[in-house]
This record gives C-alpha cells, structure tokens and sequence, in this order.
C-alpha cells in the first residue's frame, strides 16, 4: 500500500498531461501511485500515456463520464491512506508531495487539504480554498489576486477546490453514498462544494497550507460560456438542497428574492434554452438530493 494514491482525470488533455505526469515523478517524495482516468480522449493522450509513463494505471472510458464519475473510479481503485487529486493541467512545484503529506499524516481531524494554487505565472492566485458567503455564494478565496503573505498563513477553511486537493480516505468512507464519493449528478463545477460541506457535516477539519505549491497552468477552467453558467447554477442550488439545514428556509426565501431572482432574469434573458433546462433538472433531481442529505 501507498502512502498517496494520486488521481487525475483526462479528457483530451495531451497539451498539459505531461507536465502534469513530469512534475509528479520529479519529486523526493516517492510513496505514491498515480491513477490516470481518461473519459474517451481522441487526441493522443492516451498513447502519450502509455508510451512515456509505464508506471502510470490507466482507466480508460470510451465516452466522457464526467470529472465526478472518473475520480470516484479513480478513488475506488487506489489504495493509498490518502487521495490527492489533480486536474490534468496542475503542475506541481518542488516538495508538494512532502509537504502536504506532512500537513496531513498526523491531524487526526482533518478530512481534507488544499494547497495554494496559482495561475501558470506563479504570481497570481487561483485558490487558497473555498468560502461560503452567506447568499450561498461559494468562491476561491484569493481568486485572480496577486500572491501575498496574507495567503502564506495555514488556516482551516470551507471549503477546498478539487483542481488540487488531498483528502484523508477515512474521511471519504464517512461520506461515501451509493458507491460515489463525489456526487456523480453534478457531472463537474460545484462538486467541491459539495464534498467539502459533507465532510464538515461529518466534523471533519478542512484545511489549507501554503507549504504545498501547484500551477493550474491552463489558467481560468470554469469559464463563462453558457454551458457553464448552466452547470453552476443548476449545481449551486442541489448543493443548497442537499446540504443546507431545514431551518435556513426562511434566509433561503430571503436571499432568493434579494439576489437569486436578478440573477435567474437576467440567465433567462441572455442563456434562455439553458436557464430552463436547469431547472427542469433542480426540479427532477429536488427529492434525489434530499434523500442524499448528509446527516451530522
């Protein structure tokens, strides 16, 4: 058994698949395998794959499942204690591996660790975790920020984003619901979110530690095209459904009529065809999601 299985999902990914893949082997730390699941690449990713990286377990689908599916397949074949999982396009700098082990191997309540992420100039902060505003606006802290030393503190935060992240597999059994880790309705983009707030649910610790460094090379990945603002606001609201507490229902109505219904016109105006098809399936998936709810 390993220490850290290491799981990244691809999906035509050859651009960025190797500088990921390289800075993982050049690191001391060596206690680790990595798990490759690609979700039905065309490009060559896959050969790049298999003729370069030989000690590398590859999964491969012959469609795409969706980040949340190919990480819990991921998860379910490693055997590490811990899970790091990596987007394609993290570049991991000098001592990652070290140090975010040490920041784990020894709490005991903590369920989860990210490590401060920067864009691909190593200036600029893509996310030093999660926070969850009190309108249930969930955004990386740091985000687009020039780094500082206010983001070279150790703090315990809400949340942490799955780009780059290692979470204890006991805390993941604890979560762990019909087989899935990560909710596999929510396909990608809030599905960080919704780990992040079950594993509190559980009384787990989540953490963040500047001691670990990693690039998100590609730059900005939830970008703004209609698809997207589609799947973050569908996913936005099964994360309220599914984790929030029965006796927010009068801040929810609250916070609905104060920002979510400007932001539901203006969606309906320019992204009409998506607007619906979101909550065509908030609707078909309200009662799934309550049965999901995680109980303390």
């Amino acid at each position: 058994m390993k220490a850290i299985s290491i799981v990244i999902v691809t999906s035509n990914s050859s651009k960025y698949i190797e500088s990921c893949l390289d800075s993982i082997l050049m690191q001391d730390f060596k206690d680790y395998e990595i798990i490759v699941v690609d979700n039905g690449s065309k490009d060559s990713t896959i050969p790049i794959i298999k003729n370069r990286y030989a000690s590398v377990k590859l999964i491969c689908n012959l469609k795409n499942f969706g980040p949340c599916c190919a990480r819990n397949q991921g998860i379910n074949n490693s055997s590490g204690k811990f899970v790091l999982c990596l987007d394609y396009d993290v570049k991991i700098l000098d001592n990652f591996l070290t140090n975010i082990y040490k920041a784990i191997e020894k709490r005991d309540k903590v369920g989860a660790i990210g490590p401060k992420i920067l864009m691909s100039n190593g200036k600029t902060i893509y996310s030093a975790g999660i926070h969850f505003s009190y309108l249930w606006k969930f955004y990386d802290i740091g985000d687009a920020k020039i780094d500082t030393a206010a983001f070279g503190l150790k703090k315990n935060v809400e949340g942490v984003s799955a780009a780059a992240v290692i979470y204890k597999r006991e805390a993941l059994e604890t979560i762990k619901q019909d087989g899935e880790y990560f909710d596999e309705d929510f396909f990608y983009l809030f599905e960080d979110v919704d780990i992040s707030w079950r594993l509190r649910k559980k009384n787990w610790e989540i953490t963040y530690t500047p001691d670990a460094v990693c690039l998100h090379v590609s730059g900005r990945s939830r970008n703004k095209d209609k698809y997207s603002q589609y799947l973050s606001m569908r996913n936005r609201y099964l994360a309220i459904i599914k984790n929030e507490s029965l006796s927010s229902l009068p801040r929810l109505f609250v916070v609905f009529f104060i920002y979510d219904l400007w932001r539901n016109m203006f969606m309906l105006v320019t992204n009409a065809g998506y607007f619906l098809r979101a909550w065509y399936e908030i609707l078909g998936l309200f009662k799934k999601m309550l049965k999901k709810r995680c109980k303390p």
